[in-house]
C-alpha cells in the first residue's frame, strides 16, 4: 500500500540526531520499497541536506543568509531570522505540497513544537523521535514548544531507556513511549588497530609506537572536552607508554573552547593533546585508536560509543551522562561512577598496559553491536510504532 510521510527535522548538521534521522529514512525506504515516499521539512540546513534530498523532496525554513558564517549572519539570525517566523515560512513551503495526502508526520527531536502546532489542519498521526534527556529539554527547548510537542504527539520513540524515563516524568503515559536504541546501517570493518594506528600517527607526525586515545564532539561544555584534557593529564601520570589524545570536533562555544585550549597549555599537554577539528567520517580515526573516551556530561545515546564499539575498540564513559549503558553496560570497568575522571584514567591505563585484554573488550563490544544495534533489527521496531499509530487512527475514525 502506498504511504506518504511528512518528515520534520530540526537541522541537517553532521551531528547525532540528524544523522540518525537520515539512517531511519534510508532504512524505512529499504524496508517499505517504492510504495513509500516522503517530503522533508528542515528548520535549518547543513551539510546533510543533499543526503536528505536523495530520499525525498526537501524544504529548508531557515533563510540562506542566516546559515552563512560570520558576525553578519549571526546578527541576521538574532534580529531577523527568528524562530517565530517558522510557522509563516512553513505555510509558504506547504503551498508547494498543496493537495498532498500524508499518512504520518514523523518529527525528529522534541524541538519542533511550533511546526507541530501549525500542522493541526493535516489531521494525521504524529510520531516524535526524542533524542533529548531532561537536561537538554530544559536547556534547548522552550516550555511552550515542549508543551506543544508533548500534546501534539500521538507516540514517542525514545533513543534510550533514560530518555524514555524522562518523558514519563514529564507526564507522558508509558504506553505511548517505545524505546528504540540508535543504530548503524551496517557493521563496519574492524581492522587491526596496529597498522591503522601507525598510518594515522605518520600523518600526524607522531612516532609509530604512540598509542592513541580519541574523544569526539563539539567543543562545548556538554561534550566535556575540558574533562578530556584533565583525563589526558591523569592517564599520562598512570602509564609509561607514549600516548597521544585526539579530539575530533569543531568549536560551538568559542569562549569555552579558548578556555579548553588554555588549559592544555597550562597543564603542559600541548604535545600530547591534539584538536583535529570536525571530520565528516570520524569512524576511520576511531578504528585507528586504542581507546575511545566519551567524556560527555550528558548523553542521551552516544553514537560515538556505538561507532567505536562497532569497530572493535574499547570505549570509556561516565555514568552521569546516563546514555552509555545501552552499549557498555555488560562490560565491567568501562563506565566510571559520576564524572570520576580519575577512575576513567585508571581504566584507560589498565587497557593500555594489556593490549590483549583491550582487544577482547573491543571484540565483545563489536559482537554486541552486531547483535543489537544494526538497522535490520531497529527499523522493524520503528515501523511497528508507526503502523500501530496509523491503525489506531483508522480504528478511531
Amino acid at each position: 500500500m502506498a504511504e506518504s510521510w511528512l518528515v520534520i527535522g530540526h537541522q541537517a548538521t553532521n551531528s547525532g540526531a540528524p544523522r540518525m534521522l537520515l539512517e531511519v529514512l534510508r532504512g524505512v525506504r529499504a524496508e517499505c520499497g517504492p510504495a513509500w515516499r516522503c517530503k522533508i521539512l528542515l528548520r535549518r540546513g547543513g551539510p546533510l541536506v543533499e543526503e536528505f534530498a536523495r530520499i525525498g523532496e526537501v524544504r529548508v525554513l531557515m533563510h540562506p543568509r542566516a546559515e552563512l558564517p560570520g558576525l553578519g549572519a549571526a546578527l541576521f539570525r538574532k534580529f531577523v531570522d527568528r524562530p517565530r517566523n517558522e510557522p509563516r515560512r512553513f505555510a509558504r513551503a506547504m503551498e508547494d505540497w498543496r493537495g498532498e495526502r500524508f499518512d504520518l508526520i514523523y518529527s525528529n527531536t522534541a524541538t519542533n513544537g511550533r511546526l507541530l502546532g501549525a500542522l493541526r489542519p493535516l489531521d494525521c498521526p504524529v510520531v516524535t523521535h526524542v533524542h533529548e534527556l531532561e537536561y537538554s529539554l530544559k536547556r534547548f527547548v522552550s516550555a511552550a514548544t515542549l508543551a506543544t510537542t508533548l500534546e501534539r504527539s500521538d507516540e514517542f520513540i525514545a533513543v534510550s531507556t533514560a530518555v524514555g524515563g524522562d518523558l514519563e516524568k514529564r507526564g507522558v503515559r508509558r504506553e505511548r513511549v517505545t524505546v528504540v536504541s540508535n543504530f548503524l546501517a551496517q557493521l563496519p570493518g574492524a581492522g587491526e588497530v596496529g597498522p591503522l594506528r601507525a598510518e594515522l600517527c605518520g600523518r600526524l607526525g607522531l612516532s609509530r609506537e604512540t598509542r592513541l586515545i580519541t574523544g569526539c564532539g563539539h567543543i562545548d561544555w556538554l561534550k566535556g572536552p575540558d574533562l578530556f584534557v584533565e583525563f589526558a593529564e591523569k592517564v599520562i601520570g598512570r602509564t609509561c607508554v607514549p600516548v597521544a589524545f585526539l579530539w575530533i570536533g569543531g568549536d560551538t562555544d568559542r569562549r569555552f573552547a579558548a578556555g579548553v585550549r588554555r588549559a592544555v597549555q597550562r597543564r603542559g599537554l600541548q604535545h600530547a593533546v591534539r584538536f583535529l577539528g570536525p571530520d565528516p567520517d570520524p569512524g576511520r580515526i576511531f578504528g585507528a585508536s586504542d581507546i575511545v573516551a566519551v567524556t560527555s556530561r550528558v548523553e542521551s545515546f552516544s553514537l560515538v560509543a556505538l561507532e567505536a564499539a562497532a569497530r572493535g575498540r574499547p570505549v570509556l564513559g561516565f555514568a552521569a551522562a546516563r546514555g552509555l549503558q545501552e552499549v557498555l553496560a555488560n562490560e565491567k570497568g568501562l563506565i566510571a561512577v559520576g564524572l570520576d575522571v580519575g577512575a576513567m584514567a585508571t581504566a584507560a591505563a589498565r587497557l593500555l598496559a594489556d593490549p590483549e585484554e583491550a582487544s577482547r573488550v573491543g571484540g565483545r563490544l563489536r559482537e554486541r553491536v552486531a547483535a543489537e544495534f544494526l538497522a535490520r533489527r531497529r527499523i522493524p521496531e520503528i515501523l511497528s510504532v508507526t503502523d500501530r499509530r496509523r491503525a489506531r487512527r483508522r480504528d478511531h475514525d
